[in-house]
């Protein structure tokens, strides 16, 4: 754990997918909440389903995303920030409509409006947070250039990246 602290901390990126996300947010000590851990069973479930969720295609780590995004989720992490976070989300559940396309949804009132990745700055690093599963199978060509981008997103790109104002607060 030192080691991984030790290279987020000097400027690498940390790419986190799913279930290891809950590592990086209680390891490295992230102002990020996952708000499927609070939330019973008989409230919200999601089972292998293909979400949309809404992307900012200014972060580098969508680069090539279309902006309504298609993810595949199996019981994966959702995302909120709590007071002095560091960083941006760039892929977000919309607030206004249900995230459904195809599998089980219970509860989507629990997750509309939250983040579904998340670019969390750590010391002169980065985790990159990423509640789905973008390699589901294999490479999927929808979302596999997501993991692909986050594994290119260090030094000078990482440093200049903004991502969108606004895109969620």
């Amino acid at each position: 754990m030192r080691a991984i602290d030790t290279f987020v901390h000097e400027g690498g990126t940390l790419v986190c997918m799913n279930g290891s996300c809950a590592f990086a947010i209680d390891e490295l000590d992230l102002l990020v909440r996952d708000i499927t851990s609070d939330a019973p069973r008989d409230e919200l479930f999601m089972s292998s389903s293909i979400l949309a969720a809404v992307a900012d295609p200014h972060h580098p780590v969508m680069a090539g995303m279309p902006v309504n995004a298609k993810i595949f989720s199996g019981r994966g992490p959702v995302f909120t920030t709590e007071e002095g976070f560091r960083g941006s989300a760039f892929l977000k559940y919309e607030e206004s409509r249900s995230p459904l396309l195809s599998g089980y949804l219970m509860g989507d009132e629990h997750i509309r409006g939250y983040a579904a990745a998340l670019d969390a700055h750590v010391g002169g690093g980065h985790v990159i947070l990423l509640g789905f599963q973008p390699q589901w199978r294999g490479q999927p060509f929808g979302t596999f250039r997501i993991l692909m981008n986050a594994a290119l997103y260090h030094g000078q790109v990482a440093a200049a990246a903004t991502g969108s104002p606004g895109f969620w607060s």
